[in-house]
């Protein structure tokens, strides 16, 4: 009895179920942030060891970055809101 006791405990461990996929906690700031990027010129870098840095579209004079010198963000929801900012700032189209 302790030897298929010892062997079912063997077996379980050999055939245990993937553990279940976490949340994405940050895909509408994600999807949204990508979104008005593109559309807007803006540019997000991922980075290796995490986060992001979020830089200014050319059309935006280095005076009015309202991140100028530092452009990183530690999740999607700061780059979101750095992208919003961006957008503000840049100038009418004509």
């Amino acid at each position: 009895m302790a030897r298929l006791k010892q062997l079912e405990q063997t077996l379980g461990r050999v055939f245990k179920s993937p553990s279940p996929k976490k949340s994405d906690t940050q895909r509408r700031q994600r999807e949204e942030a990508k979104q008005l990027a593109s559309e807007h010129g803006i540019e997000i870098e991922k980075l290796r060891e995490g986060g992001m840095n979020v830089w200014p579209p050319k059309a935006l004079p280095d005076c009015l970055d309202p991140f100028d010198g530092d452009h990183f963000a530690e999740d999607w929801t700061y780059a979101l809101s750095m992208v919003k900012q961006y957008v503000a700032a840049l100038p009418p189209a004509n």
